[in-house]
């Protein structure tokens, strides 16, 4: 039984015009001030609600039933990101250069959504709820990591996360136990070599054939090296070097990213990537620079918390509701608080292929169904009283 269906039904034309509002003026990573002024003005009001600012942008707000029981966190983000807007919609952004391409304004409306369900339903909820509107999910190092850091999730028993999905339709979500997304690393090389003229190549030392060679070289790490029944990617994304048609450039630089499973792989694609550089540089009388960055850790959704969102999924929507996706190889920060407490992450399904709806996450013309707000909110309200009954279970048993 959905208990909060009709607070849910009635909340919606808010959560639409609050998400409305943040795609029109979206802020990028660890900028989100007007954001987060905006958030605090909707929840400010609220009986029984409190706030914090924890880090420089973004709100932490908390609410506790009038019952006691465990703590469940929410948590949302709420950036957005540096690109151009062509999705045609008429509150498109305002701010050239800056989109909601990931539906980082869909998940903040529905977190918003939900305080207010749970505000008005205070009297008859058990347990605490942390409510964690982060920012800069999209730009390393992240935001969870400096919340967590501070002790957002001091006290909490579980927490759950929700992310658009175009590539289903309402009325789906996709979720999986275990593995979700993987470690995201990016990685830069500079080759120094000694620029001239485009003439005389024999006097100089050219990156540009060496930088070449690196890159292809790459892509026989993940082939060779990484065993076929484990999951890698090594993607070039970046190739710099020159600046003229007759010249040779002293420098070339290449940069990438890494995605993997298991901290023995990404530390075996780190050491063959400096490797392979530095060899192939010095072979020719150069030198490489190589940095490798660690970003975002591996998601991995808690099975028996997994089984609990998909068991309130079912139950609100029917059994075909519920779509079990392979592991991607997107980054995602919500694996810092799963390192402190168990939880599960999964995707709402926001796609329409009538109305075309289709654009991938990240594209210029990325559009969604709102008519999927009410199931996000559902299934995620509905999941953290299912996450509270399970915490009580397990803390019996021990």
């Amino acid at each position: 039984m959905n208990v909060f269906a009709e607070s849910v039904d009635s909340i919606i034309p808010k959560v639409k015009e609050w998400r409305r509002h943040l795609h029109e003026y979206p802020e990028a990573s660890f900028e989100e001030f007007e954001t987060t002024e905006y958030i605090i003005e909707q929840i400010k009001d609220l009986p029984g609600v409190t706030y914090e600012r924890v880090a420089a942008t973004g709100v932490v707000a908390r609410l506790s039933g009038d019952k006691p029981g465990p703590t469940i966190a929410l948590r949302a983000d709420i950036d957005a990101l540096r690109m151009p807007e062509e999705s045609g919609v008429s509150f498109s952004s305002k701010r050239p250069g800056i989109m909601h391409a990931c539906g980082h304004d869909t998940h903040t409306a529905m977190l918003l959504g939900a305080v207010h369900v749970l505000a008005e339903n205070k009297k008859n909820v058990s347990g605490s709820f942390v409510f964690i509107f982060q920012a800069a999910e999209e730009y390393f190092p992240g935001g969870a990591k400096e919340l967590v850091q501070k002790g957002v999730m001091d006290g909490v028993d579980a927490i759950i996360g929700q992310h658009a999905a175009p590539q289903y339709n309402v009325g789906h979500i996709g979720v999986r136990e275990g593995y979700m997304t993987a470690n995201s690393d990016c990685f830069g090389i500079t080759i120094q070599g000694s620029g001239g003229h485009g003439s005389a190549p024999e006097n100089c030392l050219d990156p540009i054939p060496v930088a070449a060679q690196i890159v292809t070289a790459l892509q026989q790490i993940v082939s060779r090296q990484i065993p076929a029944k484990e999951t890698a990617v090594l993607t070039v994304t970046q190739f710099h070097a020159g600046t003229a048609d007759n010249v040779i450039p002293d420098t070339a630089i290449i940069r990438g990213t890494v995605r993997t499973y298991s901290e023995k792989n990404r530390q075996l694609i780190a050491d063959h990537i400096q490797h392979i550089a530095q060899a192939y540089a010095e072979a020719f009388g150069m030198t490489a620079v190589c940095e490798y960055q660690t970003g975002y850790n591996f998601l991995y959704n808690t099975p028996e918390y997994t089984r609990k969102l998909v068991a309130a999924a079912n139950e609100l929507y029917g059994p075909d509701t519920v779509i079990e996706m392979d592991p991607g190889m997107g980054g995602e920060d919500f694996s810092q608080y799963l390192t402190k407490a168990p939880g599960c992450f999964y995707f709402v399904g926001m796609g329409n292929d009538k109305l075309g709806y289709t654009y991938p996450t990240h594209s210029t013309k990325f559009r969604i169904d709102e008519n999927a707000f009410s199931i996000g909110i559902n299934i995620m309200l509905n999941s953290a009283m299912k996450f509270q009954q399970l915490v009580k279970n397990i803390k019996q048993e021990e």
